[in-house]
């Protein structure tokens, strides 16, 4: 909780508030496909349509200084450092400016990519590639036909929702 004394009292702000002030300025940034939900109060609050913090978490220092984590979805094809350095930037600037309070750090967590319809150029597909990645209804708003990546799916491996065959141009296969 960001406490100030003033003359006529004190001031209260909880974690959630300034939650909601980053999950805001997050909803504006380009390339930012959507949030990833930390914990079930989170995943919860997101299925009641509660969700402006979702992806976000708070914490105060006993200094008053605020450490803001993201976890968030790019979209596929943008430069996701790019993305981070926005998102830092804007959340940084929306809390600053919320709140009154300068020492504010913006931790940005990429949990995912959302792929297009139709999977990534070369890329065998769409779907999750890796246990735990986010889906339509796990907090992520998704349109139908697409999906979330974290990374392809290894050669010769079966991609989530049927088998691929090899890369025939994969070192190693004899392409028969």
């Amino acid at each position: 909780m960001l406490e100030y004394p003033t003359d006529h009292g004190r001031i209260a702000i909880s974690e959630e508030v300034v939650a909601g002030i980053a999950g805001a300025a997050l909803a504006d940034c380009p390339g930012v496909a959507g949030t990833v939900p930390r914990g079930w109060r989170q995943g919860l609050a997101g299925l009641l349509g509660e969700d402006r913090g979702r992806g976000v978490e708070v914490t105060v220092a006993d200094d008053q200084a605020i450490d803001v984590t993201v976890s968030i979805v790019v979209t596929y094809g943008v430069p996701i450092q790019e993305v981070a350095r926005t998102v830092m930037r804007r959340v940084g600037e929306a809390v600053r400016r919320a709140v009154g309070e300068q020492r504010v750090r913006v931790h940005v967590h990429v949990a995912g990519v959302r792929v297009p319809a139709g999977g990534a150029p070369g890329g065998g597909g769409t779907g999750a590639a890796r246990a735990g990645a986010p889906r339509a209804g796990a907090g992520v708003p998704e349109a139908p036909g697409e999906g979330v990546a974290t990374r392809p799916p290894a050669p010769g491996t079966a991609a989530p929702g049927g088998a691929h065959p090899a890369d025939p141009s994969e070192p190693g296969d004899t392409g028969g």
